[in-house]
């Protein structure tokens, strides 16, 4: 294998350079550019790129997402989407509650303020993601996850309703058992409804973390797998088997 154009202390290629990033038009809400850089082998390229220009210069990231998992006493938890009309798909997708940063705004008090927002519910943001790229290809958009509890038997979510769609966002909430997620995501489909690519990924994240507990369990169940553990800890992962205790 050639390593013309490789870093030697790493084994990745050498790095790309930055050369300028031009303006081919700019309207309200995004810019397209052409952005120009030398490859590893120090050729010049031209790229074409779009840039949100919603976010306040303070800020590292352009939105960020809400995974929220509702939960009542005695209840299947609860994951909670939205619905929602896309006009450059010219389609309804499903999406995570999600949207833009205000200025001087946090990651976790964003997610709390669109879950409230377009859902009703009040949440509890327990983790917040790092930097994540949305499109890569095509935009230079960042974005952060933010997983929220919500506490449904709490007074606050006892009474509660979406405070938007009058006259900027029309959201159709959706209430989705989290063992029934990958399953209903399919009959949206099935309806015409588009799934953002980012929540279908979350579900079938959930299968294999299910698929891989299970497993585990069958190998502790088996007279040369005793020792494993019951909480699916222990998978295996084609590297080498790692027990934890």
């Amino acid at each position: 294998m050639s390593t013309k154009g490789r870093n030697s202390s790493n084994g990745y290629h050498a790095p790309c350079t930055f050369l300028s990033d031009y303006i081919i038009h700019e309207g309200k809400w995004l810019r397209l550019s052409e952005i120009k850089y030398l490859d590893p082998h120090g050729r010049e390229r031209c790229w074409e790129t779009v840039t949100k220009l919603a976010k306040p210069k303070e800020n590292d990231t352009d939105t960020v997402s809400a995974i929220a998992i509702y939960r009542r006493l005695l209840h299947y938890d609860v994951i909670v989407m939205v619905r929602q009309f896309r006009p450059p798909l010219n389609a309804y997708t499903v999406e995570f509650p999600a949207g833009l940063l205000d200025s001087g705004e946090s990651c976790e008090q964003a997610a709390i303020r669109k879950l409230r927002e377009e859902t009703g519910w009040h949440g509890e943001v327990t983790h917040a993601s790092d930097l994540l790229a949305v499109d890569a290809g095509c935009s230079s958009a960042v974005m952060r996850y933010a997983t929220v509890k919500i506490n449904g038997d709490s007074t606050d979510n006892l009474m509660c309703k979406p405070i938007i769609g009058i006259d900027n966002e029309f959201v159709d909430v959706l209430m989705i058992p989290v063992t029934e997620l990958h399953e209903r995501l399919s009959a949206l489909s099935r309806e015409g409804n588009i799934v953002d690519s980012r929540v279908e990924a979350f579900a079938i994240g959930l299968q294999m973390g299910l698929k891989f507990a299970q497993d585990a369990r069958k190998d502790a169940a088996s007279s040369q797998q005793a020792s494993l553990p019951l909480d699916g800890s222990c998978v295996r992962t084609g590297l080498g088997t790692k027990q934890t205790t």
